[in-house]
């Protein structure tokens, strides 16, 4: 299983999710994506004991939070309040504190100018997700933004990516060190387009169409059907929330951002 020992500062490093029913969720994903689970209160989801996402349950009646329920990615930080500093100078803002972990680590959470949130991580005893490209563990992160140049000049301002603009989409590639970690979007249908939302990550699974029946048998939705592409067959999926993420059959399976 390939493991990631550290994450670049702005590679996608860890994601998590809260749902009405953590029981259920619990259930699907590790149905569709082969996770096993801790019974904490924030259920660490792990392959062959390699942490990889989390799950929390959700407290009270918002319909607003509902009706947008979608993963949160984490972006890797070595100094959290430096971080928050850029941000808001690029035209972000930071929502709420940051919070200290335990010894896991410091996060906290902002949105940048479009309307986009994503989570901030600065590791201590967890770098991120343990696993990388393999079945069940994320592959890759993209945004979705009706701004694509807005959304890409935040990015490289606030964690000095490298952009490469993708011929012939409306696609940038964002680098770190030479190295692709995540890219950002300029649209779409049936594609995260708003809030949390606005994040896709992309989980790599054997098979696209066994993802599909699964997702589909287990209560979810089957967003965009499997199809094939130059980075490997994969599919839209929405879990019984309305959560979506992504499940590829990757062409290369290589360290955090490569399989893209």
């Amino acid at each position: 299983m390939t493991t990631a020992e550290e994450y670049p500062a702005g590679a996608p490093c860890w994601m998590d999710l809260s749902v009405p029913d953590l029981d259920r969720a619990r259930r699907f994903y590790g149905g569709v994506l082969g996770w096993e689970f801790d019974d904490l209160p924030y259920s660490v989801a792990a392959l062959d004991g390699h942490r990889v996402a989390g799950l929390s349950q959700r407290w009270g009646p918002d319909p607003e939070t509902a009706r947008s329920a979608a993963w949160t990615v984490y972006l890797a930080t070595h100094g959290l309040e430096g971080t928050l500093r850029a941000i808001t100078e690029a035209g972000g803002r930071a929502l709420g504190v940051p919070q200290d972990i335990g010894d896991l680590g410091a996060m906290a959470l902002a949105r940048d100018p479009t309307g986009t949130a994503f989570g901030l991580w600065e590791p201590g005893t967890l770098r991120g997700a343990e696993a990388f490209g393999e079945p069940g563990a994320p592959v890759w992160s993209e945004v979705t933004s009706d701004d694509l140049d807005a959304a890409s000049a935040f990015l490289v301002r606030v964690f000095g990516y490298e952009p490469e603009r993708l011929p012939g989409y409306d696609f940038v590639t964002l680098y770190s060190g030479g190295t692709p970690v995540c890219g950002v979007y300029g649209g779409g249908d049936r594609r995260p387009s708003q809030g949390l939302a606005a994040w896709l990550t992309y989980f790599a699974v054997r098979s696209a169409d066994d993802a599909a029946a699964l997702a589909h048998g287990s209560g979810g939705t089957v967003v965009a059907p499997p199809a094939d592409s130059p980075y490997g067959r994969w599919c839209l999926l929405a879990d019984p929330f309305g959560a979506r993420f992504a499940a590829v059959e990757p062409v290369e399976r290589s360290g955090p951002g490569q399989a893209r």
